[in-house]
């Protein structure tokens, strides 16, 4: 009998706090075993032994009991340090060796008195045996040295007895004694299996599949503890964001391949510029963070941003070509007023936007003038976490007409949010801060169940459309979240449609194209919306099947004046008609536009000169009634 299953020793931490675990929930069985099989084997033997074995030595081995249950009791109320979980473990195996030998020597020193010729000696031994060693079962040192101190001693005077009886149950113990330590065996191979197991699952949840690198569960996690713990000292902890100038041109351009080579590519460059940094992560999309330690003095902070920039300013190798980036830094260090780990990745997020804001390609600290924008930030993001009250967001919704019918084909639900501090807040906003910090599930189940309750009431032939987020997108339980609405309140799935962007696409191309086909195959409907606003759409209808697609308003503003601007329309109307998807023209804004689109063979109008988004009870007042405006 051997242990089959290797533990790596960066490991051996887990796999003593996971033993550790187990001795709690089973040592107050364990002493409850060694108690009542010690007073009833006591009551067996009393009156044909002397006192000296039948009252006193059991009397001190309960008191040493009673002790040690008290004590490791206490332990259960705390959360140990490595170090004492070690000491822990290690006291626990010397003291189960010495009271293992005392058992079996008090076994023997019982049988010598002829108390055993009736098998109530190496019975209550077996048993005691068998309990103790599979509450110790996580410790195997410990449960050895049980099964064999308090067992062996006893086995030897069975089998060296000379009576027929005895030595068929010494021949017994035997075997009972090989079966346990099978047992032991493997339960601790299966113990050790467990914590592989959980450690590869967490290394997974925690880390990103395409680079290798910490993601930003991680790295959140990482920082939390580093401003816990580094802040009592006196040293500065800072972090900086990296975003990359023009990666979603590579994407679209190049394909996503390539898109993902030069992710790998800049996180090498990354991890090798900031090897002495703390921690290096990629937090989604072409967003990377850094996180630093050092002197408050320090000049490390200045130097990596502007490492940073540099780095990614160099050429990326591709198959055919070498293309040329740059990289925005947002720099942000914890403050004594707030170093939480969320105020933090705040402060460098705003510092962040404001370096986009300027064009980008360079590096900015986060500065008391940016408060402003960071109250608002936090104040938003804590709105979002609240889930009593949940944030009191609004669904309206927007017509969308039929060109044939001159009817309402479906409404387009929109989120509104009108916050009791900062008033309206654009849902731009508000989405994407929800999606940085993980409020976003909340946030689209409660768009989607108001929207879907709404269209519920609906006559049965007007669709409804909601936007689904990128996040929403790599995430496996939207569509369980989505069709469970739709069975909730009775709602025909074939009447709902979801869009998505070009850049929801972008975070996990691979997940959302399984997702939306997923989404597909339950009648669900999918659009993609703003075509035309990024650099080459038509990558994506090539690659995911779309139902519909929605040309961007700004394409529609010039089709009145710009003969280019019309064709331009015309054109991706026919590539909608070739890949088989229906055409929505949004942000319409007067009557010639509608008469140039329908002349261009569009299928559906929406915009405010047809009509604005409107409340739910107008919208069930405007469902199948309201007409195209002439």
């Amino acid at each position: 009998m051997k242990f089959t299953v290797n533990l790596p020793s960066r490991l051996l931490p887990k796999l003593q706090a996971e033993q550790f675990r187990h001795l709690c929930t089973q040592v107050p069985t364990l002493y409850g075993v060694l108690l009542i099989n010690t007073l009833v084997l006591c009551y067996s033997v009393y009156g044909s032994v002397p006192a000296l074995l039948s009252l006193v030595v059991p009397g001190i081995f309960l008191s040493l009991v009673a002790v040690r249950a008290t004590i490791w009791l206490a332990r259960k109320r705390v959360s140990p340090s490595e170090a004492r979980i070690t000491h822990y473990l290690r006291s626990t195996t010397a003291i189960a060796g010495v009271v293992s030998l005392g058992l079996g020597v008090w076994g023997v020193a019982l049988l010598q008195w002829d108390a055993g010729e009736t098998p109530f000696v190496p019975l209550f031994i077996a048993f005691g045996a068998v309990a103790c060693t599979y509450c110790l079962s996580s410790l195997p040192k410990a449960a050895f040295a049980t099964v064999f101190l308090s067992t062996t001693p006893v086995i030897v005077a069975l089998l060296t007895s000379g009576a027929h009886m005895k030595i068929a149950a010494g021949v017994n113990l035997l075997l009972i004694f090989l079966l346990i330590l099978r047992l032991v065996v493997h339960q601790y191979n299966y113990l050790i299996e467990s914590v592989i197991s959980r450690s590869q699952v967490k290394a997974l949840a925690y880390s990103d599949p395409l680079t290798g690198m910490p993601n930003r569960r991680a790295f959140t996690e990482c920082l939390e503890e580093t401003v816990g713990a580094i802040s009592k000292n006196g040293e500065t902890v800072a972090v900086a964001l990296i975003d990359l100038d023009g990666f979603k041109a590579i994407n679209d351009t190049f394909g996503h391949a390539s898109g993902d080579d030069v992710l790998i590519q800049a996180a090498a460059r990354l991890q090798k510029a900031c090897k002495d940094c703390r921690m290096v992560a990629r937090l989604g999309g072409d967003e990377f963070a850094v996180l630093m330690v050092a002197d408050e003095t320090s000049e490390i902070f200045n130097d990596t941003g502007t490492t940073l920039v540099l780095e990614m300013s160099r050429p990326f190798a591709l198959s055919e070509s070498n293309l040329r980036l740059s990289a925005s830094v947002g720099l942000a260090s914890h403050s004594e007023l707030d170093a939480s780990a969320l105020a933090v990745m705040s402060r460098a997020d705003v510092a962040l936007y404001e370096v986009k804001n300027s064009g980008g390609k360079a590096m900015s600290w986060f500065l008391p003038t940016m408060a402003a924008r960071l109250k608002r930030r936090i104040i938003i993001e804590q709105s979002l976490r609240e889930t009593n009250p949940a944030p009191t967001i609004e669904v309206v919704f927007q017509p969308i007409f039929d060109v044939q019918t001159k009817k309402i084909a479906c409404f387009e639900a929109l989120a509104r949010w009108n916050h009791p501090q900062l008033g309206l807040i654009p849902p731009l906003e508000f989405i994407e801060i929800a999606e940085q910090t993980d409020s976003i599930a909340a946030l689209s189940e409660q768009i989607f169940d108001a929207a879907i309750r709404e269209a519920a009431g609906w006559d049965s032939t007007i669709g409804l459309s909601i936007n689904l987020s990128g996040v929403d997108l790599s995430r496996a339980s939207t569509p369980l979240m989505i069709l469970s609405l739709c069975n909730r309140y009775g709602f025909d799935p074939g009447r709902l449609e979801v869009e998505v962007t070009e850049t929801s696409l972008l975070s996990d191309f691979d997940t959302a194209r399984e997702q939306l086909d997923l989404l597909r195959k339950t009648g669900i409907r999918v659009a993609l919306d703003d075509f035309g606003s990024g650099f080459a759409s038509i990558t994506y209808l090539q690659q995911i099947k779309f139902d519909r697609v929605k040309i961007d308003g700004a394409l529609i503003a010039d089709i009145i004046h710009s003969r280019d601007a019309r064709r331009l329309v015309q054109g991706i109307i026919q590539l909608c008609s070739a890949i088989g998807a229906r055409s929505t023209a949004e942000k319409v804004e007067c009557k010639d536009q509608v008469a140039v689109l329908g002349g261009l063979g569009c299928d559906r109008l929406q915009g405010y000169f047809l009509c604005p988004p409107v409340t739910a009870d107008k919208a069930r007042e405007l469902a199948n009634i309201r007409e195209l405006a002439a």
